[in-house]
């Protein structure tokens, strides 16, 4: 009876771990403007997601942070933005034999000791290659 009711009251969406993007974003608008606008229009939340963008970068740098975190520099056109992506397969990130990377990810504000500069904030990362 449960697993009808479920069944009956889920899409088909929310059965599959899928992101939907809102596109890729141009350069330019890997921007502290652009991020800092995009934080201004929530709330974000459930039925009202914030918005996922995807893109290919070129990784400049790479590294691990707390042993579970790739911590990323990236690079589109002639844009460098700073990503990171939580909890990774530390078996395949850091992964110097990828130049390109694949992101579906969030435009962020990351405030550090009074400065902020835009990251992205990684929710899926493959390479492009």
């Amino acid at each position: 009876m449960f697993d009808e009711v479920v069944s009956w009251q889920m899409k088909d969406l929310d059965l599959r771990h899928a992101l939907l993007s809102d596109g890729e974003l141009d350069a330019q608008d890997l921007s502290l403007e652009v991020a800092s606008m995009l934080r201004e229009a929530g709330p974000w939340g459930q039925a009202f997601p914030e918005p996922l963008f995807d893109n290919t970068f070129r990784i400049m740098e790479q590294r691990l942070v707390a042993d579970k975190h790739l911590k990323l520099r990236l690079a589109k056109e002639d844009k460098l933005i700073e990503g990171i992506a939580f909890f990774i397969d530390s078996k395949e990130w850091p992964n110097n034999r990828c130049q390109h990377v694949r992101a579906v990810y969030r435009l962020d504000v990351n405030e550090y000791k009074g400065r902020q500069n835009v990251q992205a904030i990684i929710e899926y990362l493959e390479p492009a290659d």
